[in-house]
């Protein structure tokens, strides 16, 4: 009885690990004609472009540029390193996994196949870094509310701090 069971489990959690290999082996393949692995590299290109900028917000003078390159070289290793599409696609392949079912994948391959789809693949960076700039502005303008308001609240806590301190 003990193996029989035992013999139940082992083919109900090898036909489980099959089933999820079909779907991981779809994911991947989504992945793939979606191209994830340029955008990651279009990612690094944006970022090497916002930390070019770093060098003008520090105010790195032309005698200290070349120390700021060399950090500058170390933090773009790191971030290719960290962040590499090596490390994310497991992790990608996850987030399909657990947030899509096997039709929807399908359903998703079968539209980016499409002429459509295929547009949609090539205009999404744009897209997306012009919705990133657009909230970056937002975020701008909201940084200074922000910082007021966090100033209020520390000045709340220290009257409080300060108020029980006293009762004590």
């Amino acid at each position: 009885m003990k193996k029989l069971l035992a013999l139940t489990l082992l083919v109900c959690s090898f036909g489980m690990t099959s089933a999820h290999a079909a779907d991981e082996a779809k994911i991947k393949e989504l992945i793939k004609m979606m191209d994830m692995d340029s955008i990651v590299e279009q990612m690094y290109s944006q970022m090497e472009g916002m930390m070019k900028n770093m060098s003008t917000e520090l105010g790195v003078k032309p005698s200290e540029q070349a120390l700021f390159d060399t950090y500058y070289e170390k933090m773009m290793g790191v971030m290719r390193e960290e962040m590499s599409w090596k490390k994310m696609e497991p992790m990608v392949v996850d987030i399909y996994a657990k947030n899509f079912s096997d039709k929807e994948v399908s359903d998703m391959l079968a539209f980016y196949k499409t002429e459509t789809g295929q547009s949609l693949i090539k205009k999404m960076p744009a897209v997306m870094q012009e919705s990133m700039q657009m909230s970056q502005g937002f975020a701008q303008s909201a940084i200074p509310h922000i910082q007021a308001i966090a100033k209020e609240l520390h000045a709340d806590l220290a009257a409080s701090r300060e108020a029980a301190s006293k009762a004590e």
